[in-house]
């Protein structure tokens, strides 16, 4: 299976992380340890759209049956993602709420010293030319 869509979901729950709400000190990061484990889950039951249709055979309580209506599919889907994949999902995300919880703090120290040594002002200055000069060259 290629692993291309694995790496652009995670990319994208990265990405929107920057969404959330601004907060300081431990609210932040048990915002950031929820979301880190609401998005555990939703990576899962994503992922699992992936090979849904493929693995099972199609007289399965379970499996994807073209032309049946979105609702059946559904259902179908959702009892698909519980059976298969809700032990990893959970170990997912509780390995996420740990680790954030863990690490976090001193990430987000690094973080703030890395954006606040990054932050200068460098005056920018233009000069006019003078039209018998040439531009200056570096």
């Amino acid at each position: 299976m290629d692993a291309l869509p694995d790496v652009r979901l995670r990319l994208r729950f990265g990405m929107l992380a920057g969404l959330l709400p601004r907060a300081t000190g431990r609210r932040e990061v048990l915002l950031l340890a929820v979301y880190g484990g609401l998005s555990g889950f939703l990576f899962g039951f994503l992922l699992n759209l992936f090979f849904w249709p493929f693995p099972l055979a199609p007289n399965s309580s379970i499996a994807y049956l073209p032309g049946l209506p979105f609702t059946e599919q559904w259902q179908r889907y959702v009892a698909f993602d519980l059976a298969t994949s809700l032990g990893w999902d959970t170990g997912r995300a509780v390995t996420n709420i740990v680790c954030v919880t863990l690490a976090g703090p001193a990430v987000l120290t690094v973080f703030r010293r890395a954006a606040r040594k990054a932050r200068f002002q460098a005056p920018v200055h233009f000069r006019t030319a003078d039209k018998g000069t040439p531009p200056a060259t570096k």
